[in-house]
């Protein structure tokens, strides 16, 4: 038979700790991967996060769209030993900021990569046990990011699923984060929204000062967050019988904060 090594006291005294409490008050912190091609409006996003906002430029220099936004800070991360000091800065409290953004995780994944080889090794003279640390390496620390009592946003290049192989003996070739399959599961099952940024062309119909119409090819900025068969998505919402679009035009923090609380946009 187990013994029993709690009392009932003990989950009560939990429960007066404030560290459990009703669903109602849990954490308003959202964590959001965003993911697409480079000059898709990834950086230009997290520019809508709150600020005070901090952005980890991780061997990127993809900070220019969003140079002009206020209470907005850069810091460039060349190693990973700089990612951890930043992580106890923050998990200390004593700093102004409201969001984190790591831009992006695929260069992060190159730093992890460095870390376990030592430098001089590189992406070649890693095993299969050194992949595992590497893909240990970065679960833990992207969690560790996750759990932060901040906004925090998780950049990354897109890639299609089994790109290394023969494309066309798949039957749904899945896009996604572009790093390691088993780093891809723990970051997008540990954010609040997986969203895909791309850019479109439409043509629409105007009207002329003549007072007459002709067609216009606009081009648009859009995120994809709804269910789709192809890419992964996902928004963790408040209200699940509210529909949900399929891709949000110019997309910016508050309008994901708009549909995770069930409200149409305008």
């Amino acid at each position: 038979m187990m013994k029993k090594t709690a009392k009932l006291s003990d989950g009560l005294d939990l429960l007066k700790s404030g560290r459990i409490v009703p669903i109602g008050e849990s954490s308003e912190w959202v964590s959001l991967v965003i993911y697409g091609r480079s000059g898709t409006g990834k950086t230009t996003f997290i520019g809508t996060m709150p600020k005070p906002l901090l952005v980890l430029d991780i061997n990127d220099r993809g900070t220019t769209s969003i140079k002009a936004q206020p209470d907005t800070y850069v810091m460039e991360v060349t190693s990973w030993d700089e990612i951890e000091e930043v992580y106890w800065y923050l998990q200390s409290g004593n700093h102004p900021f409201k969001s984190v953004a790591l831009d992006t995780m695929t260069q992060l994944q190159d730093l992890a990569i460095a870390k376990v080889s030592g430098d001089d090794g590189g992406l070649m003279s890693l095993s299969r046990r050194g992949w595992g640390e590497v893909a240990g390496l970065m679960r833990t620390w992207i969690l560790n990011y996750r759990d932060l009592p901040l906004h925090k946003g998780f950049l990354c290049q897109d890639r299609i699923s089994g790109d290394d192989s023969d494309e066309t003996e798949m039957i749904t070739p899945e896009v996604g984060p572009a790093v390691s399959p088993s780093v891809a599961k723990t970051l997008t099952a540990a954010v609040d929204v997986v969203g895909h940024t791309f850019i479109r062309e439409r043509v629409v119909t105007v009207r002329t000062k003549q007072g007459g119409t002709k067609e216009k090819i606009v081009t648009e900025y859009c995120m994809r967050v709804g269910p789709h068969a192809r890419y992964l998505t996902k928004i963790r919402r408040e209200h699940i019988d509210r529909p949900l679009p399929q891709v949000v035009v110019n997309p910016t923090f508050d309008k994901i904060i708009k549909l995770m609380k069930g409200e149409d946009l305008e």
